[in-house]
């Protein structure tokens, strides 16, 4: 067979790679949507608009970001909303008494020994990871029902308050947190060893055995980030609001989730970046504020968004195919 001419492969390489990265896709529909939302909407084109809705999408970035990690490696972290309740709840409980910096310490501890036990269930007790940190994030959920008796207090720590509402140039500092993360976060699967086990492990756990692909301390610092970042977030969110609530988590477990899928990373795992997260983040946050304009109803808002995740994963898998 005839070889084809270089200058024909170059269009060729180039078609490939737009049409096989869905981080790119994900960004496009990002774009497509703040568009309908600048022609549809009022007030989404001013700058404050766009300042609001960075600096609230970095609460869901944060999480989404560790659950990105859990999910390359073929894995799912159901306990995310938990510890963020957790993680604000302790840190004002604590900050009532011992002060601020205790609390932001003692929380973020409690956040990943959370991470450890959903690694230790799923690699030493072969639990499903869907059935692990779905138990986990209930016991959480039960034990701050108990060390609170129903009453969490409310605190203002000035560290999670400047850092939840300050900005640097107009920027939100939430905002150059939550890219912070992602830039380690990219480092950590895209130019580390550990990344590369993630992703051998996403691709099939016994052949990853088989090549020496360390499963337990993979899924460990996997866990662990995951609910580490869970835990930044609940303090974050705490500096935001400054009260804390048993419920406050509860929207990030399965939005978490969906702002993976939506970037782009297969929920199979071994395929998908960071990078895509982020614009799965923001295109919910932003689809969660043109539906509030418009005065959509909760229930109309979670057909949207379930409707547009189907719709990503066809043509996710129309893809593939081609």
């Amino acid at each position: 067979m005839t070889a084809l001419p270089r200058t024909a492969s170059v269009p060729r390489r180039l078609t490939g790679t737009l049409r096989e990265n869905r981080a790119a896709w994900a960004f496009g529909v990002l774009l497509v949507t703040w568009i309908a939302a600048v022609l549809f909407a009022k007030g989404f084109d001013s700058v404050s608009s766009v300042r609001y809705l960075v600096q609230t999408a970095a609460f869901l970035g944060i999480v989404a970001v560790g659950q990105t990690l859990v999910v390359m490696m073929s894995g799912i972290d159901l306990s995310v909303s938990g510890v963020v309740a957790l993680s604000a709840v302790v840190c004002a409980q604590v900050a009532a008494g011992s002060g601020g910096t205790t609390g932001i310490v003692v929380a973020l501890v409690a956040s990943v020994v959370v991470g450890l036990a959903n690694a230790a269930g799923v690699t030493w007790l072969r639990v499903p990871p869907m059935v692990m940190t779905l138990a986990t994030g209930t016991i959480v959920a039960g034990s701050l029902l108990v060390y609170t008796n129903g009453s969490p207090k409310s605190a203002k720590v000035s560290l999670l308050g400047s850092l939840a509402n300050d900005r640097v140039a107009g920027v939100p500092l939430a905002f150059l947190l939550w890219l912070g993360i992602t830039a380690v976060a990219v480092w950590l699967l895209h130019a580390s060893r550990i990344g590369r086990y993630v992703f051998a492990l996403g691709n099939g756990e016994r052949a990853s055995r088989a090549s020496g692909v360390p499963l337990a301390r993979t899924a460990f610092i996997a866990y662990g980030a995951c609910s580490l970042l869970a835990g930044v977030s609940g303090l974050v969110l705490l500096g935001f609001t400054s009260t804390s609530s048993l419920t406050m988590g509860n929207p990030y477990q399965l939005l978490s989730i969906a702002a993976v899928v939506l970037g782009g990373t297969s929920i199979l795992g071994g395929r998908g970046h960071v990078l895509g997260t982020v614009a799965g983040a923001l295109m919910l946050t932003l689809l969660t504020a043109l539906l509030a304009s418009w005065n959509v109803s909760e229930g109309v808002r979670q057909i949207v968004l379930g409707l547009l995740i189907i719709g990503l994963l066809l043509a996710y898998a129309r893809e593939r195919r081609t």
